[in-house]
């Protein structure tokens, strides 16, 4: 048994159904690369190990990293990096893994912008997958629902108790899935604008937003896009801030640098 180092968040999973689930979701294609993220003890690599696909496990971990090199062997390409720099295939891949806790979002954020990424399956903190589903006006709806949403679709597998996992971490876990669905209007400027629109979560939007403008070009833009002065951010879907982009892009000069 491995010895847990709250550095880097470990929970390990130890329900074998759970795994089961996990592996099945994945569903890779013939050519895609399997890409699992944090193996930590290799439970889910074990099985993983078993598809016909080229497998590449990315831990943190140089303790684990050595055991999983010693048990696996060339089956797998291990790479003893952190999986906010690992280098991701540059080719079609299907990412899989139980995220830490304490750097599950930005992974997450990370692999699902990218292009290559042909389908997650992760294990995360039930709160955070919530905000992955998260409807307008939802309580766990903000900024990190639409930035997945820009790039992929998401829908929880599964939902797991502490005890699944040693050691039990404090909180549910969930499993989710995201497939890709990038947005034609999906870029960095847009990005900005929604994180900025959630920076004060009970202000106004436009109050959120005086970066961009005076109050009166924000109100002008905001009534072009269709959307009333009074709202706050949590109350607006994907397409309409979207919109709120254009109208912001398209004034003279344009607030907003590119749509």
């Amino acid at each position: 048994m491995s010895h847990p180092k709250k550095k880097w968040g470990q929970h390990f999973l130890r329900n074998r159904g759970a795994v089961m689930r996990i592996v099945e979701a994945v569903e890779p294609a013939t050519d895609d690369v399997v890409v699992e993220i944090g193996p930590g003890e290799g439970v889910l690599t074990e099985k993983l190990a078993e598809l016909p696909n080229e497998l590449m496990a990315v831990e943190i971990d140089p303790e684990l990293s050595d055991r999983l090199r010693a048990q696996f062997g060339d089956r797998i390409t291990l790479v003893n990096e952190d999986a906010m720099e690992a280098p991701l295939p540059s080719r079609p891949y299907r990412a899989v893994g139980n995220l830490p806790y304490n750097a599950g979002t930005p992974i997450l954020r990370r692999v699902v912008s990218d292009p290559n990424c042909r389908r997650a399956v992760f294990m995360l903190q039930k709160e955070v997958a919530d905000r992955l589903v998260a409807k307008p006006g939802d309580e766990a709806y903000g900024y990190l629902t639409l930035f997945v949403r820009l790039y992929a679709s998401a829908r929880i597998l599964m939902t797991l108790e502490p005890k699944s996992f040693y050691p039990p971490p404090k909180v549910r876990s969930a499993v989710v899935v995201l497939d890709p669905d990038r947005k034609p209007f999906a870029s960095e400027e847009l990005i900005h604008l929604i994180s900025a629109s959630f920076r004060m979560r009970r202000k106004k939007l436009v109050n959120n937003l005086t970066e961009f403008g005076t109050r009166d070009e924000l109100v002008a833009a905001m009534a072009r896009a269709g959307i009333d002065e009074g709202v706050r951010a949590e109350r607006l879907s994907l397409e309409d801030f979207a919109r709120l982009g254009r109208a912001l892009a398209d004034t003279e000069p344009p607030l907003l640098s590119a749509r």
